[in-house]
């Protein structure tokens, strides 16, 4: 037999990569649907389970990754790093890589967060707590240290076991948490891995209320069947000291405009308690009005003050030890030992802090929707809040003026007009600036501007007027355009009160009781 030659097998060529396209452009809008849940006893039992495993996992990856950021800082590496030159574009990009590679050193990284997340579904973890939604909760964990690493926000805190968390999310569509549908396409409840489901709450039957909820959920079940839901989320809530628990789904694509959109120009001037609204229309008229900001919160704040006042009596008669001789409480930690009354009031107080943001919520969207109503090109000033809680902590805490920004932010950003302009007021200094040019620096105490060119107005509301004639400038600096402000102020169109206002002047000014007495209060008063 001859020799079998055998020829070599000839090398096969590496198959080109596509690069892969995007199924969704980077920065594409989203959209949250939210829906109450009604789960069963038993299932509220495992859902508040796996909240508590929830806890465990973030706080691990938690103290795990804070550990990790002292090692980067420690880490000769990252000193060098911060040495190095940011003058210009190439030098910021050569030093952030040069930070980059210091952190992935250490596995500083959102990926590894995820792998350490993954890494705890261990024994008991496992059997409460599915992939994604661990890996969600290392992120979220990083996320919180990264903040603190570059010293954007403080250091964070663990989780209390009692409090827990909000929130459970998955990463995408096609985790184990997810909606659930019948074969009729309608949305049945919350899918949380196999064999569990949480029913929805059924939406009402008659009235307004029951055609929006039906007009809600046709519209959610119609996402769902699109493919447009993108990811979920189940949401904790106490409500009068009870867990309560909502659908959130994050769908594709811009909600639907349910108010309409004016084309003219909207500039606020915002303060603590109050805001003035100047509108410019096409036509080059404008006009304004100034509002109380959240008015209609008054009555939620007496009634959470006379909560807190009995909670400190309570407070003042079982633990009298926590006081010092002139009433103040002591520095050290507070050994107060709550009553059942005690922990009822504090309950009571909890709720009451729930309803007034719930409502102070609803104001503000209220008023949003109003200045959409004019235009979605709306202009405010760049505040620093946080001076503002110092200097004005209650009206603050009540009507919660930054809130109002960023809901405007996200109105006008969904409305699909420009960003939320915010101008600088040191360049502008617009309460110190009249029309005649002159400037001239105003204490906070006078609120109306008077200028020897005979002007007056007040101040807020002249403020809010210039602010419709700030421009950024080429070099990016805000500046008021003053031939413009002469011209526009001369076309306005006075107002008595806000338009659309839900009350009158006269009905704002009243304090107490809004309704009339009943039959039996009028024949006692008689009496």
């Amino acid at each position: 037999m001859g020799k079998a030659y055998r020829m070599a097998p000839t090398p096969a060529a590496e198959p080109v990569r596509k690069p892969r396209a995007r199924k969704r452009p980077k920065g594409a809008p989203t959209h949250v649907r939210s829906w109450p849940l009604r789960p069963t006893p038993t299932q509220c039992g495992q859902i508040g389970t796996r909240f508590f495993t929830g806890v465990r996992v973030y706080n691990a990856v938690l103290g795990e990754f804070i550990g990790r950021s002292r090692a980067v800082k420690a880490d000769p590496a990252w000193q060098a790093a911060r040495e190095l030159p940011r003058r210009t574009a190439a030098e910021r990009k050569r030093r952030g890589a040069a930070f980059g590679a210091v952190q992935a050193a250490h596995g500083f990284t959102a990926d590894a967060a995820q792998s350490f997340a993954s890494s705890l579904r261990k024994s008991w973890v496992r059997e409460h707590l599915p992939a994604q939604e661990t890996q969600n909760l290392g992120v979220r964990a990083f996320d919180a240290v990264r903040q603190w690493h570059v010293g954007k926000k403080g250091k964070p805190r663990f989780k209390n076991a009692r409090r827990g968390l909000h929130s459970v999310a998955a990463k995408d569509g096609n985790g184990a948490l997810r909606p659930n549908t019948d074969d009729a396409g309608r949305l049945v409840g919350l899918q949380w891995g196999a064999g569990f489901v949480a029913p929805i709450a059924a939406p009402a039957v008659s009235g307004r209320r029951g055609r929006e909820q039906q007009a809600e959920l046709a519209e959610i079940e119609a996402l769902i069947a699109a493919g447009k839901v993108l990811s979920t989320r189940i949401v904790r809530t106490v409500i009068n000291g009870s867990d309560t628990y909502r659908m959130q789904l994050v769908c594709d694509g811009r909600p639907t405009r349910r108010h309409p959109v004016g084309d003219g120009r909207v500039s606020f001037d915002l303060g603590p308690s109050q805001i003035a609204v100047a509108v410019s229309r096409a036509d080059g008229s404008w006009s304004g009005w100034v509002e109380p900001l959240a008015d209609a919160i008054r009555l939620d704040t007496k009634r959470l003050r006379r909560a807190q006042r009995h909670l400190d009596r309570q407070h003042r008669a079982g633990s009298p030890d926590c006081f010092r001789s002139d009433g103040t409480h002591t520095w050290v930690r507070c050994g107060w030992r709550r009553s059942h009354a005690a922990q009822r009031t504090a309950g009571r107080v909890a709720e009451l802090h729930r309803r007034l943001a719930e409502h102070r919520k609803t104001l503000h969207g209220a008023l949003g929707n109003r200045l959409l109503g004019h235009g979605a090109d709306i202009a405010c000033e760049r505040l620093d809040y946080l001076s503002w809680q110092k200097n004005f902590p209650r009206s603050v805490r009540d009507r919660a003026p930054g809130l109002l920004v960023e809901v405007m932010r996200r109105k006008a950003e969904s409305a699909g007009g420009q960003q939320l302009y915010e101008y600088n007021p040191r360049t502008t200094a617009l309460s110190q600036t009249c029309l005649c040019g002159n400037r001239k620096k105003k204490p906070l105490s006078q609120r109306v501007h008077r200028c020897a060119c005979g002007i007056t107005e007040d101040r807020d509301l002249f403020s809010a007027c210039l602010g419709l004639h700030v421009r950024t400038g080429v070099d990016g600096v805000d500046r008021l355009d003053l031939p413009s402000a002469r011209q526009g102020w001369g076309h306005r169109h006075d107002v008595d009160e806000s338009p659309k206002s839900s009350r009158s002047a006269s009905a704002r000014k009243r304090r107490g009781r809004r309704h009339p007495p009943s039959r039996r209060s009028v024949a006692r008063i008689k009496a």
